[in-house]
């Protein structure tokens, strides 16, 4: 592969962060296994902590996007003072929104999960788990805002592999704090929220020591000057990922209470197979951060051609890795939920959901992409608008066929994968709209090797821009 060529600049950004992903979900499946250990009760109140934790991820967006993709178009400007006083402000601007965070959530944190509609006994341990998560949400939005600056820089083999000790440190910590093995008190549940916790502030301690060090940052004492200046970009690119980020994660704690009318067997399959699923969804999100990156540094430095070739080729990248993951859910669901879980009623909503759910994974990929690219641009409404309604779409098409036609589960996970078709087709239809090309341009050998005549024609900075405002 040609070092210099756009795909091997893709897949250097977008491995990393792939391997990093994917470490986090096989932590995720370690985590389960361990807390499985307690009762199914701890597995189906991490489940229901996740839901919430989205909503949390999600909250992160407001700022840490706006950081991402300013700092991606300040490289590529060579702006570097610029470059450094977004990055002052994104830090403050991120870690005073946790603190507003904490005080929202904390009050009501029970009464989340009583609307889940979970039993007494797992809501105990998911208001013990969310508990000390929520104490250490200012530790999670600043670890993912300095994951955004090295992505930024195209750096992401040095984060991941950062998050790659992180989660050993978390995993060697939790039998001993869930068990209390070497003397260490028995916490249960609670002891996998202190390891999370603890070993994602070593993470900071190590990411701001690398980013200093490779002059990714300014230096430290000068975090203490803020001017506030690009507060009006930050809101305008992140309100719509935030808003996004959040339906998407509000629409699941709904579903769950559509899910837990079949009782606590399908809540536990489902959050069993949204660790499988992650794998394919990292996926998506390392070509999504590595179009984001690609787009943001070109976009940035004035190269407006290379935008079309970077979204095409990633497009095809993603769909192409994404197949044989769809065949692997359709044809041997059971096999796949049997390595997490033998539980018969878990394996059967499982197998149910992974089957349906694999008919529409490249589309999955195709959104998750599609959003990278627009971040890049920093223009992030068209994905709300087509995310955000297609997403709320989900709860009432789930009633009507779990309830209404009465097809139990399976009409739920229906609602998750045709919803997830719509997305990737429309996002990949709005930036193609937008970009002034016909899908004749996308499937064709040209398009992909090299700008078409007519794309260099359009892609001038104000044709650029006139094309969003169409």
């Amino acid at each position: 592969m040609d070092k210099n060529g756009l795909t091997y600049k893709i897949f250097q950004i977008a491995i990393p962060s792939i391997i990093g992903f994917v470490g986090l979900t096989l932590f995720e499946v370690v985590d389960i296994y361990w807390l499985g250990k307690l009762n199914s009760k701890a597995v189906a109140a991490a489940g229901a902590c996740a839901f919430i934790e989205w909503i949390l991820y999600a909250m992160m967006r407001l700022f840490n996007t706006g950081c991402d993709t300013l700092v991606a178009q300040a490289i590529g400007a060579k702006k570097e003072n610029e470059k450094f006083d977004i990055i002052r402000e994104a830090a403050f601007l991120s870690l005073v929104f946790s603190f507003i965070v904490f005080i929202l959530f904390y009050p009501i944190k029970g009464y989340l999960f009583l609307l889940m509609g979970l039993d007494q006994e797992t809501q105990i341990y998911a208001v013990a788990y969310f508990s000390i998560l929520l104490t250490g949400v200012p530790v999670i939005f600043l670890l993912d805002l300095l994951g955004r600056i090295f992505n930024a820089h195209g750096d992401t083999k040095t984060s991941t592999l950062i998050l790659l000790f992180v989660l050993f440190i978390n995993l060697v910590l939790d039998p001993f704090l869930i068990f209390g093995w070497g003397g260490f008190p028995v916490l249960g549940i609670r002891g996998a929220a202190i390891a999370s916790v603890f070993s994602m502030s070593i993470g900071i301690i190590l990411r701001v020591y690398i980013l200093r060090r490779k002059k990714y940052i300014p230096p430290l004492l000068s975090f203490s000057r803020i001017s506030f200046k690009y507060l009006t970009r930050f809101l305008k690119i992140g309100i719509p990922s935030c808003v996004t980020n959040m339906i998407w994660s509000a629409v699941y704690p709904m579903l769950a209470v559509i899910v837990t009318k079949f009782g606590m067997a399908p809540l536990a399959a489902l959050n069993i197979c949204h660790r499988i699923e992650g794998i394919p969804y990292f996926f998506a999100l390392g070509f999504s951060i590595s179009m984001s990156t690609l787009v943001g540094q070109h976009y940035g430095a004035g190269n407006y051609k290379e935008v079309g070739r970077i979204v095409k080729r990633g497009g095809f990248l993603i769909v192409g890795l994404l197949v044989p993951v769809s065949l692997l859910y359709i044809l041997i669901p059971e096999q796949l939920i049997m390595l997490l879980n033998k539980d018969e009623e878990i394996i059967k909503h499982g197998a149910d959901y992974l089957r349906i759910i694999g008919y529409c994974e490249i589309f999955l990929g195709l959104e998750v992409a599609m959003e990278g690219a627009f971040n890049g641009l920093g223009y992030t409404r068209p994905y709300l608008l087509i995310r955000g309604p297609l997403t709320l779409l989900r709860i009432p098409m789930a009633w009507y066929l779990a309830i209404y036609l009465g097809m139990g589960t399976v009409g739920i996970w229906w609602s998750i994968s045709l919803t997830t078709g719509l997305k990737g087709i429309l996002m990949v239809i709005s930036f193609f709209k937008r970009y002034g090309l016909t899908f004749r341009d996308a499937f064709s050998r040209q398009c992909i090797m090299e700008v078409p005549k007519r794309d260099q024609d359009l892609l001038t900075y104000h044709s650029f821009l006139s094309s969003f405002q169409r």
